[in-house]
């Protein structure tokens, strides 16, 4: 989608927001990695990543408490949270800046909240489709890996067990019908929400742009 925003002050505070959380975003990523790897706690480089990242991960651990089959996975709604409020912020200021009317903010969030669906559909279609395949590689359910795809996978394919049995060589396919699921849920919701979301962002474009720009960063 295309927007007119022109460069102002307020767009280069949303810029730069954008451009921090970013930063925290991937400091975050990264302590996440290396607990994977046993990396040794008291380490200076840990103690500095524990120091700025333990705050929020821990208020996220608190508020959202989603702990299966051993894994915390409340850093990951943690990250698409933080990625949602720095697209939010980028796109409000930028428009803001450039003269739209402030009933912009509302349609913008819209946007914002459906791309973090998105991110979140991609991420269960990927980690759905991996579970098809171990489902007929049988590998060692003790295995770290094993446990992160059927952890984040198995509350939402609990319920469909009586209806689905096991398919030929043990194919999961309750796994298969939420992928199906997801992939029109994408098509028939996300993306027609999206587009009439934008037509709403553009009704408050002031009249006469100076410019055109895309409304993500570069």
């Amino acid at each position: 989608m295309k927007l007119a925003v022109t460069t102002s002050p307020l767009g280069a505070i949303g810029y730069f927001a954008y451009f921090f959380i970013n930063i925290y975003i991937w400091i975050i990523i990264i302590r996440i990695l290396l607990s994977w790897f046993s990396a040794n706690q008291y380490s200076p480089f840990m103690t500095f990543l524990r120091k700025i990242t333990d705050p929020l991960l821990n208020l996220a651990r608190r508020a959202l408490r989603l702990t299966y089959g051993g894994v915390d996975f409340s850093p990951i709604l943690l990250i698409l949270t933080l990625s949602f409020l720095a697209n939010f912020i980028f796109q409000a200021c930028r428009c803001l800046g450039s003269g739209f009317s402030p009933f912009v903010l509302f349609p913008l969030f819209v946007i914002c909240l459906v791309n973090l669906v998105f991110s979140l559909v991609y991420f269960l279609l990927l980690i759905l489709a991996i579970r098809v395949i171990l489902s007929l590689a049988k590998p060692d359910p003790n295995n770290m890996g094993v446990r992160i795809v059927y952890g984040a996978t198995e509350p939402l394919l609990a319920p469909l067990r009586k209806w689905f049995p096991r398919g030929p060589g043990g194919l999961d396919l309750k796994a298969l019908f939420f992928i199906a699921f997801l992939i029109l849920f994408n098509v028939l919701v996300l993306n027609n929400l999206l587009a009439k979301s934008q037509t709403w962002v553009n009704a408050y474009a002031p009249t006469r742009p100076a410019i055109q720009l895309p409304l993500e960063p570069y």
